[in-house]
């Protein structure tokens, strides 16, 4: 992709968020202070407290119900062994953090040392969350306590410490080279940032130190890459109905808002991750600039690897799927959308294909008007003890009927639904009294928000929910083999919405259900076919996989943990091989 520069500002605005940023963090952290920790399920409010010494008893008390956290019923009825590392991650925070300066107690100190020294608390899930959390809390507790024997896994803390820094250091070059396989989650990308936090603040290990800095700038980047003033936009791995639907319920919103600020800081819901505020890192200017800056339209382009969800236990360990997960995102400063473009299979046999498509988002377009202002379509289901991992909203676990294609201001969907699916029927997430005009032809649904205007055709045709919890705001589309295409216009383009919708009837499209071949020819973008395997613009074949990114501001070859940062003249070049940060 070519450089696109900022504007002229971009320096000035990320040095005013700069100065601001201990605003937010104190603005953030006041939201958590709480007298009540009843609900404390990991000790995140105990740490919000502590950080101000406020209720300083109550917040080791909860601390040191987190630690016996193996002695009591979980608050919530689930499994304590599925979420013991969200108590650990914290709990070792808390020891690095307050033991110091007195205001961890004799009790708690101890309660926490018993936990790490006598549990098991490697979660029962294994995907790339909770492993992450696991190896970076042991490697922090082996440091801790090098001499001690870890009871639950016959070693001393100096073999662990040995044992999870190798293991650290090769997991963040590969997830450099190759992404992060719970890729953009809005709602697990706070667990990684949290952990890279910790080893960022407490690792003894300088190389492993650098590492996370220049991940946490890695990720922090590609997120403003695929953000439109805090709205995390386009396609996204795993992810949970609520943040599908608004983006205010995500973990990242308050996140985006604490580094850069945004336009909703009253919209805020979830709370901010705590270790971001009590950690002293802080984001380069470079990615101030970039965040505050965009003013441009843009294509970023990322390729993540299939995630091997055995392959990070210590137990059992498989090697890494080669295929990919290639994400396409379209920035406008007036909307944002993008789409899984295309996805690998798993090889046959494998043990990890199982987890394809796990809570996935596949499509999703964005404005700025309101954070809960979103377009997308989905197959439901109800997959799993939880449901989510193929839901009402998100995912597709154990069907992948869908297929996606994104190229610029259009996106295109294909669905087929065998036969043995519980709902032959997709939906589509429209808030219509959302939205400023809304006109109905056939199967072409037509939406106008100011100036911009949207064109939903739905193959099988529609209706609207009427009833509900969804009345008004979802469309239900019935039948096993359907195609959607939206494309998006604004008054820019079009003499007005009367003409959009005009034009948008004169394109031509073509949907092939037996052979499932979609071919959609655009005003604006030109012929767009997709199959099940092939993309294709202009009659040119897509080539997957993508570049790990490929935009104006971050550039990185497949597999080659080598990423480059560009803006406005400054290339700074992070390379994770060497482990080195150059500037050029």
């Amino acid at each position: 992709m070519d450089f696109i520069q900022l504007s002229g500002d971009a320096k000035l605005l990320a040095g005013k968020a700069i100065l601001s940023f201990e605003e937010r963090s104190a603005y953030l952290l006041d939201k958590q202070i709480q007298q009540d920790l009843s609900k404390d399920l990991y000790g995140g409010i105990a740490i919000a407290n502590l950080s101000k010494a406020m209720y300083v008893e109550a917040s080791n008390q909860s601390l040191v119900r987190s630690a016996e956290w193996f002695k009591h019923p979980h608050l919530y009825g689930r499994d304590p062994q599925g979420e013991s590392d969200f108590a650990a991650i914290k709990l070792i925070r808390a020891l690095y953090q307050f033991e110091s300066v007195g205001l961890l107690e004799e009790q708690t100190c101890s309660a926490i040392r018993n936990f790490y020294l006598h549990d098991d608390f490697e979660s029962k899930y294994k995907s790339e969350n909770h492993m992450l959390l696991f190896h970076t809390s042991r490697y922090l507790a082996a440091q801790k306590f090098p001499l001690e024997c870890f009871k639950a896994y016959g070693k001393e803390g100096r073999e662990l410490l040995e044992e999870e820094g190798n293991f650290l250091r090769d997991y963040l070059v590969f997830r450099a080279k190759r992404g992060w396989a719970e890729f953009d989650s809005s709602s697990y990308m706070p667990e990684v940032m949290e952990c890279l936090l910790c080893l960022y603040d407490y690792a003894n290990d300088p190389e492993l130190v650098k590492l996370a800095r220049m991940m946490l700038d890695v990720l922090l980047l590609d997120m403003v890459c695929d953000s439109l003033d805090g709205l995390y936009g386009g396609a996204h791995g795993r992810i949970y109905a609520p943040v599908a639907l608004d983006h205010a319920r995500s973990g990242t919103f308050p996140m985006y808002e604490l580094y850069f600020g945004h336009s909703y800081r009253a919209m805020i819901q979830a709370p901010c991750l705590i270790a971001a505020i009590c950690s002293s890192y802080r984001p380069s200017q470079q990615i101030y600039e970039i965040a505050l800056g965009r003013t441009k339209v843009y294509v970023h382009q990322e390729s993540k690897h299939l995630h091997c969800i055995t392959c990070e236990t210590p137990h059992k360990q498989l090697p890494q799927e080669d295929g990919s997960i290639n994400k396409y995102t379209y920035y406008t400063p007036r909307f944002i959308m993008g789409a899984v473009n295309y996805q690998d299979a798993y090889a046959p046999g494998s043990e990890a294909g199982w987890y394809a498509h796990h809570q996935q988002h596949q499509w999703d377009l964005s404005f700025p008007e309101a954070t809960d202002l979103k377009i997308f379509s989905h197959h439901p289901g109800n997959h799993g003890t939880e449901g989510s991992e193929h839901g009402y909203w998100t995912g597709d676990l154990g069907c992948g009927c869908g297929h996606f294609f994104g190229e610029k201001n259009v996106v295109m969907a294909m669905y087929q639904i065998p036969e043995t699916q519980a709902m032959h029927w997709i939906h589509v997430h429209v808030p219509r009294d959302a939205f400023d005009e809304v006109e109905e032809e056939g199967n072409y649904l037509f939406l106008r928000k100011s100036g911009v205007y949207i064109c939903l055709f739905i193959h099988n045709g529609y209706n609207w929910t009427t009833e509900g919890e969804f009345a008004g705001r979802e469309v239900i589309s019935h039948g096993r083999r359907n195609a959607i295409i939206c494309e998006v216009g604004d008054d820019r383009t079009y003499e007005d919405f009367a003409s959009f919708r005009r034009m948008m009837l004169l394109n031509r499209l073509d949907f092939d259900s037996v052979r499932m071949q979609l071919t959609y020819c655009s005003f604006q973008v030109g012929e767009l076919s997709m199959n099940q395997t092939m993309r294709t613009v202009q009659g040119e074949t897509v080539i997957f996989p993508y570049p790990t990114y490929n935009g104006p501001y971050m550039v990185s070859a497949f597999n080659s943990g080598v990423i480059e940062v560009r803006s406005n003249g400054n290339k700074v070049i992070y390379d994770f091989n060497q482990i080195t940060i150059k500037h050029e």
